[in-house]
């Protein structure tokens, strides 16, 4: 092996070794921008699509859809879903079964009072 490829080879790998730790290493020598100015200093960087990706608003279903009865549905259909739906998920059914249905069965009935008293509301408007 002469000289020549020693030096060669010892090239190679430092060139090698800066490529590579150049693509591993995050980019530290970016300017901050004003997103990184408010985000808190314990936040970790972000990437470009997660700074401008908000997540959506949690969506609740229209009181027609908890009850499931149609949108035009009179005061007695209302009353009747109601009833069935409530007997499905009342918190005392469940009383007996895991902390975990338990909560589901609370929150589900709670939806359900929630659109049953809007859906009388309107109604009686």
């Amino acid at each position: 092996m002469t000289a020549v490829d020693i030096v060669v080879i010892v090239a190679g790998l430092f060139f090698g070794y800066r490529l590579v730790s150049n693509y591993l290493t995050p980019n530290t020598s970016r300017e901050p921008t004003r997103q990184d100015a408010d985000r808190p200093r314990n936040d970790p960087p972000r990437q470009q699509w997660e700074r401008n990706w908000e997540p959506a608003a949690p969506s609740t279903p229209a009181w027609f859809d908890v009850l499931g009865v149609a949108e035009t549905a009179d005061l007695a259909q209302i009353e009747y879903a109601y009833r069935v739906k409530i007997s499905q998920y009342h918190p005392d059914k469940v009383a007996q079964m895991g902390e975990d249905i338990r909560q589901l069965a609370e929150a589900k009935s709670k939806e359900i009072n929630a659109a049953y008293e809007t859906a009388v509301r309107l109604r009686r408007r």
